[in-house]
């Protein structure tokens, strides 16, 4: 049984791997067209996807051996954490799901207030022992709480789910009331220190006491904590849940970010300008820490001084990190396809899960004949090379638009 489980997962990660690569190589700059907005899943696809379900051992096989770029929008699906499809697993799933991103949305939705529910009560559960620990010291001592989960905990959701998916060997322990037991029994998500000083206090008569300070810090275990001690994820099996993150990300950026495709952006001496005077930069160090000194650049601070020089202020509510410039773009709807990238448009890269918009991680500017400048912290410096990781690219965008086409005049918005 150990090693089907084994085997089972070994597939799965390879076929996810798959997945990635080729969606990577027919993506447009709006990830898999058509899948997100249900198209591609609807008609017949859906029909056989969602008879599938139970045999995704079957299928797995079956793709192995078949021409999949026809098969891959029920490969994608198959390859996105099932819990989002329905909470009461696989086998309660509605007809429309496939054809409904709402429905996928709303699972998502109680997926995440489950688990949110489930962090705040074990937050309060330790700032209530804080409090009973507090209140129970003597009278010469007082004592602070720093918290800085009060308001706000921040977790990956698509993460623990995928997670939870790639920890349970039998799909019909997939479910919401399974994850919940499983978070439920965990013991160290949230845990505090303390740090006990003292003084001496001397009062109108003349007498010295010593008054003892007690500072409780709140700690949360983070995400690593569900991966190590929750799931207790082997090695492959957290290859599959980023897989399946990974998946879900691309799945979610359609569907909750609605990245729109401008067709209407034509291509302009600005970005020619932009391409110019990128190069002129080549091998200045990379550095985040002095990012805004002269003389160093990371990958969003290089991006924003080029545009800047031309007149292009790539901000979004007074940031130029890569993933406010990729906001930015979204916002002022600039974004364009992979497809269609002409020499200074910018490309962003989600190489991991940040919390940032679209998981953005780094961007470049693209110089054309499939070439790329940019800061790169693995070189050290800026460099110009051929793009890379495409089924890495989130976000395309042209942070200038051209009006008029026989007399080109280009403007941009702050």
């Amino acid at each position: 049984m150990e090693d089907e489980r084994k085997s089972s997962i070994d597939t799965l990660s390879t076929t996810a791997s798959a997945a990635n690569t080729l969606r990577g190589a027919i993506k447009t700059g709006k990830a898999v067209d058509g899948i997100a907005q249900g198209s591609a899943v609807g008609g017949p696809y859906g029909a056989v996807a969602a008879g599938l379900w139970a045999e995704r051992k079957t299928v797995v096989k079956i793709i192995a051996i078949a021409a999949f770029i026809l098969i891959l929008p029920i490969l994608y699906i198959l390859m996105l954490p099932s819990l989002i499809f329905g909470g009461g697993g696989l086998d309660s799933v509605p007809d429309n799901v496939l054809n409904d991103n709402s429905v996928i949305l709303a699972n998502l939705t109680d997926v995440e207030t489950t688990i949110e529910s489930i962090l705040y009560e074990k937050h309060n559960q330790i700032i209530a022992k804080i409090k009973q620990e507090g209140d129970s010291l003597g009278s010469d001592c007082d004592y602070i709480i720093t918290d800085d989960f009060a308001d706000s905990i921040v977790y990956e959701s698509t993460l623990i789910i995928s997670q939870f998916c790639a920890s349970q060997g039998d799909y019909q322990e997939i479910n919401l009331p399974k994850l919940k037991q499983m978070i439920e029994a965990a013991d160290g998500l949230f845990s505090y220190s303390t740090v006990v000083t003292s003084e001496e206090v001397t009062d109108e008569d003349g007498t010295t006491e010593t008054i003892y300070h007690y500072a409780y810090t709140v700690e949360y275990a983070g995400d690593a904590y569900f991966a190590d001690h929750i799931f207790q994820l082997t090695d492959k099996q957290s290859a599959l849940a980023l897989e399946y993150a990974n998946n879900l990300n691309v799945f979610l950026y359609d569907t909750a970010y609605k990245v729109d495709i401008n067709p209407n952006l034509r291509p302009g001496e600005t970005g020619n300008a932009a391409v110019d005077l990128a190069l002129t930069k080549l091998g200045t160090p990379y550095s985040q820490g002095k990012r805004n000194q002269p003389g160093y650049f990371d990958c969003s601070s290089f991006c924003y001084w080029v545009y800047n020089q031309l007149g292009v202020q790539l901000m979004y509510e007074g940031s130029n990190t890569a993933a406010a410039q990729g906001r930015y773009i979204v916002e002022n709807n600039l974004a364009v396809s992979y497809e269609n990238l002409a020499p200074g448009d910018l490309v962003f890269y989600s190489f991991e899960t940040n919390n940032r918009f679209m998981n953005i991680s780094h961007m470049g500017i693209y110089c054309g004949d499939g070439y790329i400048v940019d800061a790169s912290s693995g070189r050290g410096k800026v460099v110009y090379r051929p793009i890379y990781s495409i089924n890495r690219i989130v976000l395309c965008g042209r942070p200038y638009v051209v009006e008029d086409e026989a007399s080109p005049t280009e403007q941009s918005s702050d």
